[in-house]
């Protein structure tokens, strides 16, 4: 059997064989710091699939019924299929007295009359519930007495709030977009501070992390601030909220919203944390071209929570 030649021997000045030629191995290798981080995330790949699973799993199961336009989720809809409404379209140049026409005639507090008449992000649900045909056009005509514009709206049922439907969803689809693309902007960067990095370049490293820690904080400030809106800062129809405010506790929508959008806003946070961590050691100039492990372990992880937010916006915001 043939044999395959040896390798050919190199002799040095001095008349001694050198040693064989090594590979280089230019493959990044498989420390335990990379070890663990992937184990961790595919615990939180279980996680998050198990929350979005049960979201839609609960929302396949919602009554065709649950959600309408003029009662608060949930209402039992059996003998009130004939029910009418009042939708405010305008209020006209004089929308005091318009609160007050509503204020007397539905028993809404002054607040909330107010609140309820301000129709700038466009026409709304007024009643507090639903309303036999003959009330509710007498309140129409009051309304218009006063300077509004509104029409009766017939009940309308769905078995989930739509995507930008005002009287049944109150989740601001155009700000989380921005939102979104904010957050990505952040795993951008994130690619641009490990490279830089790699490449030995301390100053672009500290750089890009600034801007990641400030992008992330960017996208957990309008989250907190979209919350705020939800619970207290704005007036909604009651068939999102018999209350008037968007809670866990107003649905089963409501419940699901927080809860999903609450987790991942925990591992933004967390995701901050650690990067500030780098940021901080980045300026003590901990890491070099040869040692910058905790910078791509991090990476990893904030590239996850990105995606993970893409994932759900589209299922709990557009579909």
């Amino acid at each position: 059997m043939a044999q395959a030649p040896a390798a050919p021997t190199v002799t040095t000045p001095a008349g001694h064989a050198a040693p064989p030629a090594r590979t280089v191995n230019h493959q990044a290798p498989i420390t335990p710091g990379k070890v663990a981080m992937w184990l961790f995330l595919a615990t939180e790949v279980m996680f998050f699939t198990g929350l979005i699973g049960s979201y839609i799993v609960l929302r396949a199961g919602s009554p065709a019924t649950g959600y309408s336009n003029l009662f608060p989720p949930g209402t039992d809809l059996t003998r009130l299929s004939d029910a009418k409404g009042v939708r405010l379209l305008a209020a006209g140049s004089n929308a005091e007295q318009v609160a007050e026409a509503l204020q007397k005639a539905t028993g809404l507090s002054p607040e909330d009359a107010h609140h309820a008449v301000d129709v700038e992000h466009g026409p709304r649900i007024v009643t507090p519930r639903g309303l036999p045909e003959a009330e509710a056009a007498a309140l129409r005509d009051q309304l218009t007495a006063a300077g509004a514009t509104a029409e009766l709206a017939a009940l309308e049922t769905h078995s989930w709030p739509k995507p930008y439907d005002s009287d049944t969803n109150p989740l601001s689809i155009d700000l989380t977009a921005l939102n979104t693309f904010v957050l990505i902007c952040s795993s951008v960067t994130m690619v641009l501070a490990l490279a830089a990095i790699q490449q030995g370049n301390k100053r672009k490293l500290t750089a890009y992390l600034l801007a990641t820690v400030l992008i992330g904080s960017l996208f957990l400030s309008v989250q907190v601030y979209e919350y705020y809106e939800l619970m207290i800062g704005h007036f909604h129809p009651v068939g999102i909220s018999a209350s008037h405010h968007f809670r866990p506790s107003v649905s089963l929508f409501g419940s699901c919203f927080f809860t999903m959008t609450g987790f991942h806003g925990a591992h933004v946070f967390g995701g901050v944390v650690c990067l500030t961590t780098l940021l901080v050691g980045s300026l003590m100039g901990r890491f070099t071209r040869e040692q910058h492990s905790p910078v791509e372990l991090v990476g990893l992880y904030w590239h996850f929570v990105d995606l993970v937010w893409i994932i759900l916006f589209t299922v709990v915001y557009l579909i």
